[in-house]
């Protein structure tokens, strides 16, 4: 709880010196952004006035109006739904109205006081025109200003076991929960669900086991979740195919935590296991999925890149880590904004690229983190485009020994590594891929160390690892090209 205080000082901190952006009236009011992954707009209602007229939409059918309000607008995505929640500032109980038609002649839409996050507001609004121009009205309850936030998401499309996304525990993922959904039960009712009583707003995934052992999988989010998990599964398919005749799940929680935890004990390599998550909470937040600690590790050569991105990675060279991307096309795109965390939840950013606006040929690009975290972190992209919408790629983990880390070069190689070891006699060498599969290298034994032939293996970034005589294990990441 003390880190949980620490965090809103700072946030609050932070809200205080922030500009706000918004209008007093639907024409003119600032656009937001609407994709996936949830980009939060600040917003505040000081010094603005009560826009109570009939070209405005007149009075919101809900949350007492009366109170000055602010507007925004948004341009409905293709599949036409979105959800749309409003987070507590210094307003703690608010209300939120969507409208639609042309600037000065609006038609309210819908209506909501204490759908979202404590007594604040949230909407689940379907049957949207995709590339239209929609209005949403921000107030306190009743009376008085504040600040507050706003953000709006695109529904997930795996809210079916038929289709169910590839996520990997040993790279964290963060995902906008559904809200307003219909149950997995009725969805796909022919599945055991056990322990869970009800399955509000379902999201799907897959696991696939690369190294076996104990798999262990942590999930949080701010307020209630629930999870089942079910295999093993031969394969992919045949885990899709399975959908809607699930057996007893091997574990599931149905409590009343924000933070869940998956065990399953003596899983094997390739063995696919299907994961339910269900936003129980019924408001729209961010869920994180990630290593729990587990003897088990997952494939994460499942999970694809973002659309656009032909290559994404992150590497550790020189105590400095470094990063590569290629993309084959950009739309509007603005900037790259390069992000790591410790956790794989909370999120800073080192440092920006330009991006190349539009493109429809293949471009590169690069970025050196000078001062990396010490121990394992996790990196990913923030592409963000000139209207603000952003999207994110996939994280890669990289981890960065401080104490004594193996001397290999040259790193990146094309073939032979001379792996340094002044003190103790190397008696083994190892190299191991993102996924965590390993291969036992036979080496040459020089004055100054041992020589290993990496050649036979495919591009990519792998660490290496050595074991001395006195059973020391020292590492480093090492790039084949």
């Amino acid at each position: 709880m003390k880190g949980l205080f620490f965090f809103a000082t700072i946030l609050t901190v932070f809200l205080d010196q922030y500009t706000f952006s918004q209008s007093d009236a639907p024409c003119g009011a600032p656009a937001i952004s609407v994709g996936t992954n949830c980009t939060v707009t600040n917003g505040t209602t000081a010094g603005a006035s009560y826009s109570n007229n009939a070209a405005n939409g007149g009075t919101p059918s809900c949350a007492s109006p009366g109170a000055p309000d602010v507007w925004y607008s948004f341009v409905a995505p293709p599949g036409g739904t979105v959800n749309i929640s409003a987070t507590a500032g210094s307003i703690t109980d608010g209300g939120m109205a969507l409208y639609q038609g042309a600037c000065g002649s609006l038609t309210q839409v819908s209506c909501d006081d204490d759908s979202g996050p404590g007594a604040m507001p949230a909407l689940t609004s379907s049957g949207l025109i995709p590339g239209n121009t929609y209005y949403l009205r921000f107030w306190r309850y009743f009376s008085g200003t504040g600040t507050f936030s706003l953000c709006i998401t695109v529904p997930g499309t795996n809210t079916t076991c038929t289709v169910q996304q590839p996520i990997c525990s040993g790279s964290p993922i963060s995902f906008t929960a559904n809200s307003g959904g219909s149950p997995a039960s009725t969805v796909n009712p022919g599945n055991n669900y056990n322990c869970l009583s009800t399955s509000p707003n379902p999201s799907w995934y897959y696991l696939e086991i690369a190294n076996g052992g104990n798999l262990v999988v942590d999930i949080t989010a701010g307020q209630d979740v629930d999870f089942a998990i079910w295999g093993p599964f031969a394969s992919v398919a045949a885990g899709t195919a399975a959908c809607n005749t699930y057996g007893m799940p091997l574990d599931c929680s149905y409590s009343t935590s924000a933070t869940e935890q998956v065990n399953v004990n003596g899983v094997t390599t390739g063995q696919v296991y299907v994961l339910l998550v269900t936003n129980y909470a019924n408001v729209v937040q961010t869920i994180n999925v990630t290593n729990g600690g587990g003897t088990a590790t997952t494939n994460c050569a499942i999970v694809p890149l973002p659309v656009g991105y032909s290559n994404w990675q992150a590497y550790l060279a020189n105590d400095k880590v470094r990063m590569n991307w290629t993309t084959e096309s950009e739309v509007n795109s603005d900037f790259f904004a390069v992000q790591r965390s410790m956790d794989g939840i909370i999120w800073e950013t080192t440092g920006f690229v330009d991006a190349a606006g539009n493109s429809s040929t293949s471009k590169s690009y690069a970025f050196t983190d000078e001062k990396p975290l010490e121990g394992l972190s996790y990196y990913r992209l923030k592409q963000v485009d000139l209207d603000g919408n952003a999207n994110f790629t996939t994280i890669v983990p990289v981890e960065y020994n401080i104490v004594s880390p193996l001397d290999a070069y040259p790193n990146p190689t094309t073939g032979m590594v001379l792996v340094k070891e002044k003190e103790h006699a190397i008696k083994s060498v190892q190299l191991i891929d993102l996924t965590g599969r390993k291969w036992e290298l036979p080496f040459m034994t020089g004055s100054t160390g041992v020589s290993v032939d990496v050649s036979p293996h495919s591009k990519g970034t792998y660490t290496l690892q050595s074991v001395d005589e006195l059973g020391n294990v020292r590492s480093t990441l090492l790039i084949l090209e």
